[in-house]
């Protein structure tokens, strides 16, 4: 089972994410962040496998935060979900697994 947090600003975006991630018994959501400090302290704690990252955040962008949580000993597997679509090249340069656009759906 694949360990998962969704770090998101927008709580409605969360529970949303959350409850798309639901369906998928291989996907277990451990945590959640409502920005990137959040979420630096969370993958700390909990070392998750796979983050659900939006781009544009107070205080941290998602990119940001993609960055400071590729550590040699871990490195979580990143999904960015986002709204915005111009982002998307420097995604994949920070490794990004993948790159949604919101609103998703199933």
């Amino acid at each position: 089972m694949m360990r998962a947090i969704i770090v998101d600003d927008e709580p409605l975006a969360r529970d949303g994410l959350r409850m798309l991630l639901g369906a998928h018994a291989e996907i277990e959501v451990v945590g959640e962040a409502g920005n990137g400090i959040q979420a630096l302290a969370l993958v700390e704690r909990i070392r998750p496998d796979l983050m659900f990252v939006d781009v544009q955040m107070p205080e941290m962008s998602g990119l940001e935060l993609a960055v400071a949580v590729s550590t040699p000993d871990h490195a979580p597997a990143i999904i960015f979900v986002t709204a915005h679509d111009e982002y998307a090249v420097r995604a994949f340069d920070v490794h990004a697994l993948d790159y949604l656009l919101k609103p998703v759906d199933e």
